[in-house]
């Protein structure tokens, strides 16, 4: 059996929406879906007895009512559900080592913030190997098939794009690849000086781009693949190209910054405020 589509439940309209787009995710890859819910147990010594049993009451009901809704939904899929005593985040990234892709909500707080990552999906889109794709509670509905992908192509980018063409692939949408830089400070001083120069760096930019989508368009020929190289922040770029769209796709590094989870500047602020679901795919 192929390995599964995993999404983090705990009753909440965010985790609910993560759920209903892991199952048309699980059900578009031919996987079966796990709904897999992390509930404080017995190493947990400030949580009472009493509480415990309404804690694991409220689990099994939200696991029970999300697979009777997702069911009816898609019944071809193949639904399980399981409970699991201990931390959410390292619940999460044990499940994400036998899946193939961990599904998790994020809260909306408004336009500055768009997702709001807490220490949990922060650390399970940081520290995963597994690809987390988060899901907004009003971002999730896919308005039409497009899928974008954030390309930098002076580093290693072959798990992204594989990814990102085989998630167009199957939703028979279209991909656009953005590769943005910033604009020189210097320009406000002397723009002909920097024109020039971006005029060249542009072209190896765009030349750079076409060589590493070459194999990937012939691997996925009937797929249309748009290419876009823009002299902007690449945050600012991602973010405006994401409105619209199914899913955002960007990349993780392999290496881990300072003590604690980093997505690296340009991923976290698209994970915050892009307006469709992201996925976060670390580059091995």
């Amino acid at each position: 059996m192929a390995r599964p589509v995993t999404v983090g439940l705990d009753g909440s309209d965010e985790s609910l929406a993560a759920a209903g787009w892991a199952a048309h995710e699980a059900r578009s890859r031919g996987a079966p879906l796990r709904l897999v819910n992390a509930w404080p147990g017995p190493e947990q010594t400030d949580l009472t007895p009493g509480r415990e049993a309404a804690w694991q009451y409220w689990s099994e009901r939200a696991l029970r009512s999300a697979h009777a809704e997702l069911d009816a939904d898609q019944p071809e899929t193949t639904i399980v559900t399981t409970q699991v005593s201990g931390l959410p985040a390292p619940v999460l990234l044990a499940e994400a080592e036998r899946a193939q892709l961990l599904v998790v909500g994020s809260r909306s707080i408004g336009v500055v913030a768009g997702f709001f990552l807490g220490s949990v999906g922060l650390e399970l889109a940081a520290r995963s190997m597994t690809p987390v794709v988060l899901v907004r509670a009003d971002g999730h509905e896919e308005r039409h098939g497009d899928v974008v992908v954030g390309v930098e192509p002076r580093e290693p980018c072959d798990d992204i794009l594989e990814f990102a063409f085989d998630a167009a692939a199957r939703r028979d949408g279209v991909l656009r690849a953005v590769h943005a830089s910033r604009v020189p400070a210097i320009r406000g001083d002397a723009p002909w000086v920097v024109d020039v120069g971006l005029s060249d760096a542009r072209k190896e930019a765009e030349h750079a781009l076409g060589e590493v989508l070459a194999p990937w368009r012939d691997k996925f020929s009937e797929l249309r693949v748009f290419e876009e190289v823009a002299s902007d922040s690449p945050a600012r770029r991602l973010v405006a190209a994401a409105a619209g769209t199914a899913l955002m796709v960007v990349g993780r590094g392999p290496r881990r910054v300072g003590f604690g989870p980093r997505l690296g500047p340009v991923t976290q602020a698209v994970a915050h405020h892009a307006a469709c679901p992201v996925a976060v795919v670390p580059q091995r």
